[in-house]
């Protein structure tokens, strides 16, 4: 699913959020602890619903207030025997949990059987709606409306035409580009890495002359996160043909955002080549998107003047941070 820049936009737009809605609150009910609650799901003969979670994190404070939702809320009371737990607490094991359970993304769900063993998983934020739905989903309880494609693709059907239009229904129910309204936040965890390994094993079968058209474009547009995506490379390999079937709009904002995603990953691992990303930008063909976004709007993020020093202090906080880690 990301990023420094993004959660700006989430903090602003999550004040906003919550002071416009009118659904009356009825929180889960979230256990005290984990072992207390996975022992009352023995006796219950229940599923346990693991939300973890960081309270710093703006992705975890936008689920608490989806938690809010009655919606949501009726909707785990009903089902599950449900538990929350903070990573960074370790009056309640929070760390040694998120260990045990290999939990590194924030929020995690894990619905657990009542044995603690892991049925189902899922991560990152999303709408109230969505996590609804993404849940009756992995517990079998409605039927994945991408059910019948998944059946004829993992059979054997590669067929071209059907991949193609395979991926593209699944574009559209997996909420993926969300817009800053809906803070950059990406759904379906395992769900959405099994659809971008299937584009990449689409996109890696055809020659790149068969994939410069619409729909392959949005494809690409839709499963590639980095600058190291097969997608991406297929379209900056083939950036003046891209841009005729398409526009030099959708092709550079494309490579513009990725490029600035590439480069946030890298400042969040605390991995220096973050700066030769911002020094790829005036280099050919990024360079293409990058003059055309200089002209159309000189103040935006995506500008290597622009990002420069956000990133770079952002860099300096995570690195600086890891070394009092370390020495403590």
């Amino acid at each position: 699913m990301k990023k420094f820049l993004s959660c700006v936009v989430c903090g602003i737009s999550l004040l906003a959020l919550s002071s416009s809605a009118s659904e009356p609150g009825h929180a889960p009910f979230f256990g005290e602890s984990f072992e207390v609650s996975l022992e009352s799901a023995k006796k219950v003969d229940q599923s346990l619903f693991v939300y973890f979670c960081k309270p710093e994190s703006t992705a975890c404070q936008y689920m608490d207030y989806e938690f809010s939702r009655w919606s949501v809320g009726n909707f785990l009371n009903t089902r599950f025997i449900n538990v929350k737990i903070n990573v960074d607490d370790e009056e309640s094991n929070g760390p040694d949990l998120a260990t045990r359970y290999k939990i590194s993304s924030h929020p995690t769900y894990l619905i657990l059987d009542h044995n603690g063993k892991v049925l189902h998983e899922a991560t990152r934020a999303m709408e109230g709606s969505v996590f609804i739905d993404t849940i009756s989903w992995l517990t079998g309880e409605t039927e994945f409306p991408m059910a019948e494609h998944d059946a004829k693709y993992e059979a054997g059907e590669r067929n071209p035409v059907f991949v193609q239009q395979y991926l593209l229904d699944a574009r559209t129910v997996l909420p993926k580009n969300l817009d800053v309204r809906d803070l950059y936040m990406e759904a379906w965890g395992e769900t959405q890495d099994k659809y971008t390994a299937i584009a990449q094993e689409y996109l890696a079968s055809r020659e790149p002359q068969d994939l410069i058209n619409l729909q392959d474009f949005a494809i690409v547009k839709a499963y590639s996160n980095t600058l190291n995506d097969p997608g991406i490379e297929l379209l900056l390999e083939n950036f003046d043909a891209f841009v005729e079937t398409t526009s030099m709009e959708q092709v550079s904002e494309t490579v513009l955002k990725v490029a600035l995603d590439t480069a946030l990953l890298k400042v969040l691992a605390g991995d220096e080549t973050y700066l030769d990303v911002i020094e790829s930008l005036e280099e050919e063909p990024l360079k293409k998107a990058t003059d055309w976004q200089r002209n159309i709007n000189p103040e935006s993020w995506h500008l290597p003047e622009n990002m420069r020093e956000p990133l770079k202090k952002s860099f300096n906080h995570v690195t600086e941070s890891s070394s009092r880690d370390s020495e403590e």
